[in-house]
C-alpha cells in the first residue's frame, strides 16, 4: 500500500509542477523546466521505493512512460484547435467570425512566430525568420525520427 501511496504521490506532484513550470508558455518551450521537474521528483521517489523494495529499473521503465503518456496528452491538449476554440467560447456566445478572429489572434502566424522566437528556434534578420542552431538541432532529431 505504501509503493501506491509513493507512485500516485509522484505523479501527481510532477503533472502539478510541470503545470506550474509552463504557466504562460507552450509545453514544447519549457520542456527542459518540464524534465526537470519530472527528474527532480523521480529521485526522492526512486529512493522511497528502493527503501520499499521496489526494483529502480522498473519503477525508472514505469516513470519514463508515464512521462511520455502525459507528454503526449498535454501536448494533444494544448495543441487542439478545437479546445482552444471551446475555452473562448467559455465566456459566452459568438459569432462565428469573431471566433475565428480571437483564435487567429491569439494562436494565429504571428503568435506562432513569436513563440519561435521566444523559445530561441528561430531569430529575425532583415525581417527574415531563421532557424537557429537549437532549431536546426530539435530538426535532425525529429528527421530522425520519422
Amino acid at each position: 500500500m505504501i509503493v501506491l501511496a509513493i507512485v500516485a504521490t509522484a505523479l501527481l506532484v510532477a503533472a502539478i509542477g510541470s503545470e506550474l513550470a509552463v504557466r504562460g508558455i507552450k509545453l514544447q518551450t519549457g520542456l527542459g523546466r518540464v524534465l526537470v521537474v519530472w527528474a527532480g521528483v523521480y529521485l526522492p521517489a526512486v529512493a522511497a521505493l528502493m527503501i520499499s523494495g521496489v526494483s529502480p529499473f522498473s519503477f525508472t521503465v514505469f516513470w519514463g512512460g508515464a512521462f511520455l503518456s502525459w507528454f503526449g496528452v498535454r501536448s494533444h491538449i494544448e495543441s487542439s484547435i478545437l479546445l482552444r476554440m471551446l475555452h473562448l467560447l467559455r465566456r459566452g456566445p459568438m459569432e462565428q467570425s469573431a471566433l475565428v478572429a480571437k483564435y487567429l489572434t491569439l494562436c494565429g502566424q504571428s503568435a506562432r512566430r513569436e513563440e519561435l522566437l521566444r523559445a530561441g528556434l528561430a531569430i529575425e534578420n532583415a525581417g527574415q525568420l531563421v532557424v537557429t542552431d537549437k532549431g536546426k538541432n530539435i530538426l535532425a532529431v525529429v528527421d530522425k525520427l520519422k
